[in-house]
């Protein structure tokens, strides 16, 4: 009786709202975090081995933490079988290690507004491939109304200032394209993993396994990291509590929802991103093409949303 109301509460539209809105605004948060942790361990604009040192220790912790607090609320110890393990590591190399050594590098090259509106993009990535994986998820008109209204904010946001060729990087964009591909297909395995293991496990294996190899990669170019500052342990710990905390809901919201549904939810993250660019790292924010994409987006799920509701009273 109590997994069934513990099932149904997971499906509640309120719930699922408030609770994917709450992994968004952790995730829109974290643009301007990864920019201001560059500065305070020194990592240059170069040195991409060390930023996926960065990138692996805020993954591998944010893992073990959730590691930790699942064997404490359920007092057992989690051990994958062996098909698990497999599943979980392919899931870890892609959601993790692959999304994040392209976007680690895309903001390199681009502003931390401009990448957070342009991840919205793994948000219609997800509602056009899982229809290949799920059968009860099918592209209908208003998703790909719902997506191209989105889209139109992501390509606003490269015009910029009315010059699309300055505004755009070929390294930048191309690599937060392949980062929200990786996402969107990380979603997918992840609801499929999750349906015969525990979802909170299935997270914590991820960011283990993908952080981990996070960082051999980049320690086998030379790259690394040191704590010099209090300011480090808290931007990493920030960083880390992101992680923890987003991964674990999100992977329990996959498991009991359609993918194509949760994955909308991701439009909101550059309306978070956004204000937290302009506060953190002083960028210019109140322009009318980021304003206006901001609206786009947020459109774009609410019409893709739309769609549950008029089915729901048909």
């Amino acid at each position: 009786m109590l997994t069934t109301l513990k099932n149904n509460l997971l499906k509640n539209k309120l719930v699922v709202t408030l609770l994917a809105l709450l992994c968004t605004a952790l995730w829109g948060t974290a643009f301007a975090a990864i920019k201001q942790g560059y500065k305070i361990f020194s990592i240059e604009s170069n040195d991409i081995p060390s930023m996926l040192v960065f990138a692996g220790v805020r993954f591998f912790s944010a893992g073990v933490v959730v590691y930790i607090a699942l064997t404490i609320m359920r007092k057992k110890f989690f051990v994958p079988k062996p098909k698990e393990l497999i599943k979980m590591t392919s899931l870890g190399i892609m959601q993790t290690a692959l999304q994040y050594i392209f976007l680690y590098v895309a903001l390199v090259f681009v502003t931390g507004t401009k990448s957070s509106i342009y991840t919205s993009f793994s948000a219609f990535l997800g509602v056009l491939l899982a229809p290949l994986f799920f059968k009860g998820d099918k592209i209908t008109a208003k998703k790909l109304i719902g997506c191209c209204i989105g889209f139109c904010g992501i390509v606003l946001i490269n015009i910029g200032g009315g010059n699309f060729i300055g505004e755009f990087s070929f390294i930048g964009d191309s690599f937060l394209f392949l980062s929200n591909l990786c996402g969107a297909l990380g979603n997918i395995f992840a609801k499929k993993i999750s349906k015969d293991s525990d979802p909170v496990f299935v997270s914590a294996a991820q960011l283990t396994i993908g952080g981990g190899l996070l960082i051999i990669i980049g320690m086998l170019f030379s790259g690394g990291i040191s704590f010099t500052s209090l300011d480090c342990f808290i931007v990493m710990a920030y960083l880390s509590l992101i992680s923890s905390v987003s991964f674990a809901i999100w992977t329990v919201l996959l498991k009991h929802n359609d993918v194509s549904i949760i994955s909308t939810f991701t439009l909101m993250i550059p309306v978070f991103g956004t204000i937290t660019s302009g506060i953190v790292l002083g960028e210019n924010i109140f322009t009318i093409p980021n304003l206006i994409s901001i609206l786009l987006v947020t459109a774009g799920i609410v019409f893709v949303n739309l769609r549950r509701k008029v089915n729901e009273h048909n």
